[in-house]
């Protein structure tokens, strides 16, 4: 199955990458560096062709309630366009545990992100609620991030 990948060269995104692969899909990576620019849309509508599904990870380091909320909801809605158009049949977020609960800037975001692709309509759509690294070692690979912790 040919699966988009956004932000799929980044901290997560080049995990889903190597597991795709693993699995036997054709993973396609929305990225800057492979001419996709996910805020803008540009190249965007040429890299999703033939895809199936979406898997969006892709992330902005803000704490900014502004910048995070503009950066989400811009590749949420750039992103579910494109899909709408190619005719993908499905849009997984990545998102966080308990974010709602947290008034700060990059939550916000995140938050706005879930809204956005809930309401489109377009495109069935899952958001996965994961726990954030809070340790070095809880983002090397084989890691389960959406495990509790054991930390205090």
């Amino acid at each position: 199955m040919r699966i988009a990948v956004a932000g799929g060269t980044g901290l997560v995104g080049r995990y889903v990458v190597d597991e795709l692969v693993a699995a036997g899909h054709e993973p396609v990576v929305l990225a800057r560096s492979r001419g996709v620019d996910l805020i803008s849309g540009a190249g965007l509508d040429a890299a999703m062709t033939g895809v199936e599904a979406v898997v969006d990870v892709s992330n902005l380091q803000t704490t900014s309630g502004k910048k995070a909320i503009s950066f989400f909801e811009s590749v949420g809605r750039n992103l579910l366009g494109a899909e709408s158009r190619e005719g993908v049949r499905h849009h997984v977020a990545l998102s966080i545990v308990g974010l709602e609960r947290v008034g700060l800037g990059y939550y916000k975001g995140k938050l706005r992100q879930e809204e956005v692709v809930a309401k489109d309509g377009s495109t069935p759509v899952m958001s996965f609620r994961a726990r954030g690294p809070v340790r070095p070692s809880d983002a090397t690979p084989g890691s389960d991030s959406a495990a509790p912790s054991s930390a205090p």
